[in-house]
């Protein structure tokens, strides 16, 4: 079982590899600075979020992780997909897997068996 903080270690993870994949898109100029900075925001504030064990906070970044997959979705499918494009789509759905299953870790951690 996974436990809240290996969770927090692991959204984390995938946060910075999500920043860093985006900030390598906008490097190559796929991008722009107005989008970066739009798509980054939620993520930096979940970032620091993350560690309050409140699933309402996890929930709510669910939806924000569904309309990233949406665009990611556009981005891949629907014009060239890069390499980078991949990468972001294969994160976002990992991330949504763990912040979806952070609800269950949070209420077994508040009401153990």
């Amino acid at each position: 079982m996974l436990s809240f903080q290996r969770y927090i270690f692991l959204n984390r993870l995938i946060i910075v590899f999500l920043v860093l994949n985006k900030l390598y898109i906008k490097l190559i100029g796929l991008i722009n600075i107005e989008t970066l900075l739009v798509w980054i925001s939620p993520l930096i504030f979940f970032y620091f979020l993350v560690k309050k064990p409140r699933p309402k906070v996890h929930q709510s970044f669910c939806f924000i992780l569904l309309v990233y997959f949406m665009l990611v979705c556009l981005r891949v499918f629907g014009m060239t997909g890069f390499f980078p494009d991949i990468i972001e789509l294969i994160l976002v759905v990992v991330m949504f897997l763990l912040t979806a299953y952070a609800t269950k870790i949070i209420i077994n951690e508040k009401n153990p068996l």
